[in-house]
């Protein structure tokens, strides 16, 4: 199968519209947690996210409601993700453990939840539980056309959110303490990247699935930094790095009956090996 084939094939259409919407956004949104160092918080948000979906899913199928909304997942997502966070704050100050252990401990006690209610689900009758198992590993190949109008939808607002705080974005990440002088508290900034990490991770569910979505997020803004070293071209190339590998995952895995989240991290990962290869920035050290 070319590339020409699945651009004229309806279906296939419109998955590498989601996946590349997908790989876009999150791309944009990998440098803020790139440069925050929060990748390691940022997968457990991610993986703890997986419960609250469940949760959310199991809900709204039981009052009727169509289980699969993103607004409703959104907000299964986001209860998950405070309460990931918050437990991840106060392990230390209760329990003699660093942070790090904290996270994983949290990041595996969620998923592990989000696991077990998944086989819950899929032991009931539940409407529209059919390919719920699409929450860990994704399924572009189910995308609807009203999937595709909701991330269009979402990835813009979050993209539009972003760009309209960039500049304090940008200074609370380089310089906290002059931040705070400007009157800007850094905290709130740094809340709004880890929440719009949240919001991609549901609208990204059925493209990548909640295990690998942190590598959509995170392999396009390392492979970019290799290059550039300005904030808004490091975005720009994150942005573009992971449109055009998403666009190339995608046709893979239609071509060759593969998972698409695999497929797209895959190509992630190549595109990563020849920037850290060929890196100038590299060459510069060696030197």
């Amino acid at each position: 199968m070319t590339p020409a084939d699945i651009l004229g094939d309806y279906t296939y259409a419109h998955t590498l519209t989601g996946t590349v919407t997908i790989g876009a956004c999150a791309g944009a949104l990998g440098p803020l947690v790139y440069l925050r160092r929060r990748a390691l918080l940022a997968d457990a948000i991610s993986h703890a996210s997986l419960p609250g979906l469940v949760a959310a899913f199991t809900a709204a199928a039981l009052l009727g409601l169509n289980g699969r909304s993103i607004p409703l997942l959104l907000c299964g997502a986001m209860a998950a993700g405070f309460l990931a966070v918050r437990a991840i704050d106060l392990l230390p100050r209760i329990a003699p453990i660093p942070a790090d252990a904290a996270i994983a401990a949290v990041l595996t006690t969620f998923f592990s939840a989000g696991q077990l209610g998944m086989q819950y689900v899929s032991r009931t009758p539940l409407p529209g539980k059919a390919g719920i198992e699409g929450f860990l590993l994704g399924n572009a190949a189910s995308l609807t056309r009203a999937d595709i109008v909701s991330t269009l939808l979402v990835c813009a607002a979050v993209l539009v959110a972003l760009a309209a705080v960039h500049h304090r974005q940008v200074s609370s990440v380089f310089d906290a303490q002059f931040a705070q002088v400007l009157g800007l508290r850094p905290t709130i900034y740094g809340s709004l990247a880890l929440f719009a990490l949240t919001v991609v991770t549901v609208v990204g569910i059925k493209v990548v699935g909640v295990v690998l979505m942190i590598a959509v997020v995170i392999s396009p803004a390392a492979a970019a930094r290799q290059w550039v070293t300005r904030v808004p071209a490091f975005i720009a190339a994150a942005a573009a790095i992971g449109a055009l590998s998403s666009a190339a995952g995608s046709y893979l895995s239609i071509a060759h009956s593969i998972p698409t989240g695999p497929a797209i991290v895959m190509v992630q990962f190549g595109i990563v090996a020849v920037c850290f290869a060929c890196s100038p920035r590299r060459k510069a050290v060696a030197a």
